[in-house]
């Protein structure tokens, strides 16, 4: 049983450790969806710990939100923060008096999510004082993206479901359209300026054009314009240069017709990204413009 492994100690042998590791992976992690009932709120790919029931009146299953995930990232706590299909669930272990039975420490449920993450070939993000943060493949070429935050026995589980990123770099009008109103908000690249500047390049007409059909062949719909960099430079000089170039953009509609009223510009900076900024791929992904749906 979970609460018998002393992640410190040698209470169990190495051949008994991997056993039991072996049965929590198969039991958290379980990858046919069809096996859930189809009005569960909970994850059909990451499953409960052994001996934890759900609470659903703590829990909430919604088609889109936003979360920021901790990440350590050379040695330093930071966010990234993700938008897809969001899950929220509590979990709660029990004993004969209903009360929470906390012989599962936090420490065991971290671990326990810790090995089954990387034995189902996902990454470990961030792992301290029963938090973790870890990502998963799915078969969709997108990502999961899991939080725990445990305590003795009980804990809550955030999941998003991250999708792939698009291939193409120019998304048509109604392309654009179809993703925000299903998920709220598109990353868009391909509006390129000229470094540390807030001037269009000439490439960047091509996906300025289907904004400006997005906008005059849907008249009802309101955006805000959101300018994200990555991490090179100062906070500050990150913040003025993203809403410069989010107004850029503004400005760029205005010019063919689409009305301010409809529009909100705002620079974020280097505050939100959706990759590490560790790589050079992924300080491209944080270099974007965002699109998001205004209610």
């Amino acid at each position: 049983m979970v609460n018998n492994f002393n992640i410190n100690g040698g209470l169990m042998n190495k051949g008994k450790i991997t056993e039991l590791f072996v049965l929590l992976i198969l039991s958290i992690f379980f990858f046919n969806p069809n096996c859930v009932a189809q009005e569960s709120i909970e994850h059909p790919m990451v499953k409960k710990m052994p001996g934890f029931e759900l609470v659903e009146t703590l829990s909430k299953k919604t088609d889109f939100s936003t979360f920021s995930f901790r990440i350590k990232e050379n040695k330093k706590t930071t966010t990234v923060e993700k938008k897809g299909r969001f899950w929220k669930l509590h979990f709660e272990k029990r004993n004969d008096k209903d009360k929470i039975d906390k012989k599962t420490s936090k420490i065991d449920i971290m671990n326990n999510y810790r090995f089954a993450a990387k034995e189902m070939s996902g990454k470990v993000l961030y792992a301290e004082r029963g938090k973790i943060t870890f990502t998963l493949p799915l078969n969709n070429g997108g990502k999961l993206w899991g939080y725990v935050t445990a305590l003795d026995g009980n804990y809550d589980l955030i999941i998003i479901e991250e999708e792939g990123f698009e291939k193409q770099l120019v998304f048509s009008a109604d392309q654009m359209k179809r993703t925000l109103d299903s998920l709220g908000a598109i990353s868009i690249y391909g509006i390129n300026f000229d470094t540390a500047k807030d001037r269009l390049k000439p490439d960047a007409e091509k996906v300025l054009a289907e904004i400006v059909k997005l906008m005059l062949n849907y008249p009802e719909l309101k955006i805000e314009i959101q300018g994200h960099t990555d991490n090179i430079g100062t906070a500050d000089y990150n913040l003025n240069l993203s809403n410069k170039r989010a107004n850029t953009v503004k400005n760029y509609l205005l010019l063919f017709g689409v009305d301010h009223s409809r529009m909100i510009s705002k620079g974020y900076g280097l505050t939100k990204p959706i990759a590490p900024n560790d790589t050079k791929e992924g300080r491209a992904l944080n270099r974007r413009v965002d699109l998001v749906k205004i209610n």
